[in-house]
């Protein structure tokens, strides 16, 4: 690929002189659209010289004596704001990354990583960004003449995406097909309708553009390519983009494109993914309220089966893996939130959450997703239900002695527990070795008990105090608790001054709590 343009004016900042040097040799010597105007060792020099000269573009390293890189990124950006920079660096750590493309980096190339193609089209990229740089000549194989301009008289565009470290499958010892090879089967194939390539560096696929001036030309040369490539495609590795028409941005859709290598999680029965015939699909909705609600509601196998029938309607589609994974997590952590919100997420279930996670984020393909995520809420299920038999009955307690005076019947109760009453009647029963009614009649005749001995309270007073609206049902439930009537309770307690105090009530109470102990009036 040809260029005619003006020189492009490129400063190198590296302290090792090594690596200034191969960057001089594979700039000048293998393209003529680029002149190295200076070469400094640190980021002091550097702006030193950008006081006498400003060159288009740096090509800088991070790690630096005096200065480093990211702090000449910083005084470049205020300072000189129209020089470009692509970073070389030794460090693949995010911070960095991130710090660099916060300050305006156009590229950010690791040193083990640099090949002189990539690092060419990275400049190249930069230069037309610029309007340094023209397109000339896009030539093919075989002679034909240049294909025009993009926006000139092709009409239409696509992209074919590849995924460099799956291409070697279908490789052989004496025979290895590389990205190299690739892009000479699609020049070889298209000719003439080739314009470009690029590579999209944080996913590794290699995108390629080609221009035609009607769709069915473009058909043709497809498949003559795939036709060459049939040995060595496998599990996907090349996605045809949909038409485009002028003023697309094809950078942009070529992100989207990459995203769709995952198309393999989904579907592995083609050999590649033509999205003329699909279309780029968007990830149905998801109810994820009623997952939740169904967790609250004890019923997790069945939140469970939501998601499963919801993964298994997704066979067969082009769309993201990242994007279901990520709707997975999502409606686990609403999940768990929501038994939180409710007072009832069992620590067990956090300690859990991160294991979850991790089953959800490494599943590598969609059968492995659902049979992950059906595990998942099985366990869930599981552990809320022991969370809830093992200390449930002690929630209901402490719930029936700061309520006693109120209208508790077994229905609200189990409103309030968002729990089946006749299951909730049974389970109470069974480990506190007497009916919630029982256990509240015998909260009330206590605390019936401290009001005859200590106020002067009249017995339909002190019955509507502890929650009975009918005085003669107050007396019948106290005597068969003590064996006394709440009338004659009151004058004995009087007459013999009992001291009815905290602690006797403690006492009581606690027996009355676990269920065990006798349960009658001090003589």
């Amino acid at each position: 690929m040809g260029y005619e343009c003006d020189k492009c004016k490129i400063l190198i900042v590296e302290d090792e002189l090594l690596v200034r040097k191969a960057l001089r040799y594979i700039i000048e010597q293998e393209s003529d659209e680029f002149e190295i105007i200076g070469e400094v060792t640190n980021g002091e020099e550097a702006l030193e010289f950008l006081e006498q000269s400003l060159p288009h573009m740096m090509i800088c390293d991070i790690m630096m004596p005096r200065m480093n890189g990211l702090e000449l990124l910083r005084a470049v950006n205020l300072k000189y704001p129209e020089v470009s920079t692509i970073i070389l660096s030794g460090y693949q750590d995010f911070e960095y990354v991130k710090s660099a493309f916060k300050y305006g980096v156009f590229d950010y190339i690791l040193k083990p990583e640099l090949e002189s193609d990539y690092l060419l089209r990275a400049l190249r990229l930069l230069g037309r960004k610029k309007g340094v740089i023209h397109a000339k000549d896009h030539g093919g194989s075989g002679g034909e003449e240049a294909c025009p301009e993009q926006g000139d008289a092709c009409t239409t565009y696509y992209l074919i995406a590849i995924q460099p470290g799956k291409i070697l499958q279908g490789a052989t010892n004496k025979q290895e097909l590389t990205i190299g090879h690739m892009e000479e089967m699609i020049k070889e194939a298209f000719g003439r309708f080739y314009l470009d390539s690029f590579i999209l560096k944080k996913s590794q696929v290699y995108i390629y553009t080609i221009g035609c001036f009607y769709p069915e030309m473009f058909d043709g040369k497809l498949r003559t390519m795939t036709g060459q490539g049939t040995a060595y495609l496998r599990n996907i590795e090349m996605i045809i983009s949909p038409p485009y028409e002028k003023g697309v941005s094809l950078e942009a859709e070529a992100q989207k494109l990459s995203e769709l290598f995952s198309y393999r999680f989904f579907d592995s029965r083609k050999d590649y993914l033509d999205l003329r015939e699909t279309g780029i699909l968007q990830l149905p909705a998801l109810d994820q309220k009623t997952v939740c609600d169904l967790v609250r509601q004890q019923k997790a196998g069945t939140a469970g089966a939501v998601l499963v029938e919801y993964l298994s309607s997704l066979r067969g589609m082009a769309v993201s893996e990242m994007a279901v994974k990520k709707l997975m997590e999502s409606t686990l952590y609403n999940t768990i939130f929501e038994l939180n919100e409710n007072e009832f997420c069992p620590p067990q279930l956090e300690e859990r959450k991160l294991s979850f996670l991790t089953a959800i984020g490494t599943t590598d393909s969609l059968e492995g997703l659902i049979g992950a995520i059906a595990a998942i809420y099985q366990e869930i299920g599981q552990i809320t239900e022991e969370a809830r038999g093992s200390g449930l009955y002690l929630r209901i307690t402490e719930y029936l002695y700061r309520h006693y005076s109120e209208p508790v019947t077994l229905k609200t109760l189990a409103a309030d527990f968002n729990m089946n009453y006749s299951y909730l009647s049974s389970y109470f029963s069974s480990h506190m070795g007497q009916g919630i009614n029982e256990f509240l009649n015998s909260v009330r005749v206590e605390k019936a008990k401290e009001l005859l001995a200590a106020s002067e309270l009249s017995l339909s007073e002190i019955a509507q105090e502890i929650g009975y609206t009918d005085q003669s049902y107050f007396g019948k439930v106290f005597k068969k608790q003590t064996g006394y009537s709440p009338h004659t309770y009151r004058n004995r307690a009087k007459r013999q001054g009992e001291n009815y105090e905290e602690s006797d009530s403690v006492g009581y109470l606690f027996q009355a709590f676990s269920g065990s102990g006798e349960q009658h009036c001090p003589d």
